[in-house]
């Protein structure tokens, strides 16, 4: 089963406070798949609130980081395969955003950016961190340090975004019919994987395979 949210803040989509807490809450529990996309053609994200940040306290502003880095973190724990569907601009906290999810795909007008290090701040969303598991050192600096806008095509190349096209339903539908037991198994054993051997994720493995699969 499919669960799917639409980000839709009636504006410009922008990672406020209680934006974050809106997707915190629509977070599903069970499915095979999760789909994040925007309601608004062009546009994923804005980023975080720029407006709402500057009347933060040192305190607030660390409340405000950890709930980003916090929330980002579930939608990466969640037992079911997830996938962002990028439409247009994705910069800044979005790109955070973006890069939580399993699978990113985009239409061939989606474009990246992270201009924090141009407007002077690092992003407190984790996105610094976590592009790790997806991206090369020299797409991360092109990124984070040089402030590239990359293209769709560039942000395939470079590992960012795993399908460029004007549609993804066969996609998702092939994602949704996947057994959901054993995605469960995978997705647990690639999060442990950097700390295991290959007997010890040999013996994970089998042990995952009896819990979900039967």
């Amino acid at each position: 089963m499919r669960r799917e949210f639409v980000f839709d803040d009636g504006g410009m989509n922008l990672l406020s406070s209680s934006a974050l807490r809106s997707i915190r809450a629509a977070l599903p529990s069970d499915g095979s798949l999760f789909v994040f996309r925007s309601a608004r053609p062009g546009l994923f994200a804005a980023g975080a609130d720029m407006a709402e940040m500057a009347r933060f306290t040192p305190f607030e502003a660390y409340d405000f980081a950890q709930l980003g880095q916090s929330l980002f973190d579930e939608i990466a724990s969640l037992p079911m395969v997830t996938v962002a569907i990028i439409d247009g601009d994705c910069f800044g906290g979005a790109l955070d955003l973006a890069l939580s999810f399993d699978l990113r795909f985009a239409t061939p007008r989606s474009r990246f950016s992270h201009p924090g290090a141009r407007i002077g701040i690092v992003t407190g969303f984790g996105g610094t961190s976590r592009w790790r598991e997806s991206l090369s050192h020299p797409t991360a600096r092109r990124l984070f340090l040089g402030n590239e806008v990359l293209s769709a095509a560039d942000a395939l190349s470079a590992g960012l975004v795993d399908r460029v096209a004007d549609s993804f339903d066969d996609e998702l539908a092939r994602l949704e019919a996947l057994p959901i037991g054993r995605t469960r198994a995978i997705k647990e054993l690639a999060r442990h994987a950097p700390r295991l051997s290959s007997s010890e994720l040999l013996r994970l493995g089998e042990l995952l395979a009896d819990l979900y699969e039967g």
